[in-house]
């Protein structure tokens, strides 16, 4: 993607946190509970006799989440009715939210195909594909939610709730190595506009981090021209010539510093070659470049005549790449051919992705985009996880000018608190706009659920336990609600309330890792040792967290208290490694050069 199609497209302009808002993530999809149950009740009325009844039934069990009951006398209407949409989709979810995931994207998947211009199951689809780690999956399906159901504010804030959640991870991902931190600041450069002092300095700071990053320097340079600083561009030109002599961003450097001499046949030439390989590249050189670089109407050519011109009668923006003929996909890509690396016919190995997902996001298609950089991300996962992130503040900034464009400012309210809460870690802005939402939805339980979340960052647990609680009384099976409650709970050290909370959210998600441990953490707490091993045990066997070892020692003073001395030998030791790793990690930090 060009920096004018990113700046264009409504970037929006973030300050991510690397401090995760929640310990569970259990995803905002909007479920669109009432309107379900009620086209299943009109759905039930076309239906005859017993298959009637039973859809009624298994609809009553379905609204007080009893899946116990309702998972098999839905796949038995599923069995008589392979293609009934209401049943598949019902099945669907109590699968996905009783903990069977995998099992629910079949009828998923029937309930999508049997009813093509509804978005509702493949919302529940991309919160399963999600919960199973098929990030490219998940996006597809989310952008489909969108697209079948016209743009519905509830789809629209959902798909910009996956953004925001996606964001946030890749984020932290690649803050753990030197190189993704380079691209970190990267990131942080691009939320800022053009001739920006704070943009130069954070792409100076990303070139220090990571030197070898594609493009780096020629847009380190780039921003210096704009800036007026011909010296220090001419260096950057220098760095970006060595590492990179026919990048992208090198030829357009090299292109503003030659007509910054007056050297307007070099000039133009470096704009040429720079759209022989990829007219989008070039069409995005030509929408940023200064009015001050144009030379006067005594120096012809083509590049020259459509910036005076304007784009609407310029032929190169029509144009076809020339040369390549025969390249492989890899050589497209080292080239930056994107044009014709998109027209290729590619498997969707982690590699072919990666080329493909960056060619989509280089020519502006964040939508395709992004299913193809997350299966990429295999192949090099920051490279890949730069554009997803770059990709991801786009779709946000493209969701709020479509809410926007709607008239649909409640949406518009809570897709903007939901960016102070979850990337800005800003409790202040997130609670007024929550607040100015639940004026026109004052008993959204979703809503409620993230006002109450806003509290607790901000430290106000009265207003945070009232929210949260109002929630729970729309909605008892609110999950954010729950997950609240429980952590502040376990905060103020009042077991007894969290283990309640705790043990609702159990049924909701019985195979969530997180739910386990907490419920370990809080029997151990409570003097329950055998449960505390239950839910502690089979969670830390399977290789969850355990950063400083503090839930190694909980389980081994619970296998004391059992008298299973050797098992709690142990996990005491394993305790000690994982703290005296924790500690040379830490010292290693303090040494490292500032």
């Amino acid at each position: 993607m060009s920096r004018s199609s990113c700046e264009s497209s409504g970037f929006v302009r973030i300050r991510p946190s690397s401090q995760n808002s929640r310990s569970l993530a259990p995803g905002r999809v909007m479920l669109l509970i009432a309107a379900v149950l009620i086209a299943v009740r009109a759905a039930a009325t076309a239906e005859s006799g017993d298959l009637s009844t039973q859809i009624q039934t298994a609809t009553a069990l379905h609204r007080q989440g009893d899946y116990a009951h309702s998972i098999p006398l839905l796949k038995q209407i599923v069995q008589k009715s392979p293609r009934n949409y209401m049943a598949n989709l019902l099945l669907g979810e109590d699968l996905l939210h009783s903990g069977s995931v995998q099992d629910s994207l079949g009828p998923l998947r029937m309930a999508s195909s049997a009813k093509s211009n509804d978005g509702a199951a493949e919302a529940y689809l991309a919160e399963a594909a999600t919960a199973l780690g098929n990030f490219s999956l998940a996006a597809e399906a989310q952008q489909s939610a969108v697209a079948r159901s016209g743009g519905a504010a509830e789809f629209v804030v959902a798909w910009a709730g996956y953004c925001i959640d996606r964001f946030r991870v890749l984020e932290m991902a690649l803050r753990t190595t030197k190189q993704g931190e380079g691209m970190e600041l990267r990131v942080e450069a691009w939320s800022h506009p053009p001739e920006d002092e704070v943009r130069e300095t954070l792409l100076e700071q990303s070139a220090a981090a990571d030197p070898q990053q594609r493009g780096i320097w020629g847009e380190l340079g780039i921003e210096q021209v704009e800036l007026g600083k011909s010296a220090l561009a001419q260096e950057s030109l220098k760095q970006a010539e060595a590492r990179d002599p026919q990048g992208a961003e090198t030829l357009q450097l090299a292109a503003l510093v030659a007509a910054g001499n007056q050297n307007w046949q070099e000039a133009e030439a470096k704009l040429l070659a720079l759209g022989t390989r990829s007219p989008g590249e070039l069409q995005g050189a030509l929408a940023t470049w200064p009015p001050s670089r144009v030379p006067g109407a005594e120096v012809s050519g083509t590049v020259w005549s459509c910036l005076r011109n304007g784009p609407d009668s310029c032929p190169l923006a029509k144009a076809q790449p020339q040369g390549g003929e025969g390249l492989s996909a890899q050589q497209l890509y080292a080239q930056g051919r994107w044009e014709q690396l998109k027209a290729l016919h590619l498997s969707n190995g982690s590699s072919e992705s990666l080329w493909r997902g960056v060619a989509l996001a280089k020519t502006g298609d964040c939508p395709g985009a992004i299913p193809a950089l997350e299966r990429g991300l295999n192949a090099d996962s920051s490279t890949a996880g730069f554009w997803l992130e770059i990709c991801y503040a786009s779709e946000l900034g493209n969701a709020e000018s479509r809410l926007k464009a709607a008239g649909q400012e409640t949406a518009l309210h809570e897709l903007m608190g939901d960016v102070a809460l979850r990337l800005r870690s800003d409790a202040a802005s997130a609670e007024s706009e929550y607040t100015e939402a639940l004026k026109s939805r004052p008993n959204d339980p979703e809503l409620l659920a993230s006002l109450a979340e806003a509290y607790k960052l901000a430290g106000d647990t009265s207003h945070a336990r009232s929210s949260a609680l109002a929630a729970l009384g729309a909605h008892p099976r609110n999950r954010s609600a729950l997950i609240t409650l429980s952590q502040m709970a376990m905060n103020e050290r009042d077991y007894a309330e969290a283990l309640d909370r705790l043990k609702q959210l159990a049924v909701i998600q019985p195979k969530n890792a997180w739910v386990q441990v907490e419920l370990g953490i809080a029997y151990g707490q409570l003097g329950q040792p055998a449960e505390a091993v239950r839910h502690l045990g089979p969670q830390l066997a399977s290789g969850y967290p355990d950063r400083k070892g503090a839930l190694h020692a909980q389980l081994a003073s619970a296998l004391r208290k059992l008298g299973r001395e050797d098992e709690a030998r142990k996990a005491a030791a394993e305790a000690a490694r994982l703290a005296n790793l924790s500690l040379e990690s830490n010292q290693g930090d303090a040494d490292a050069p500032r």
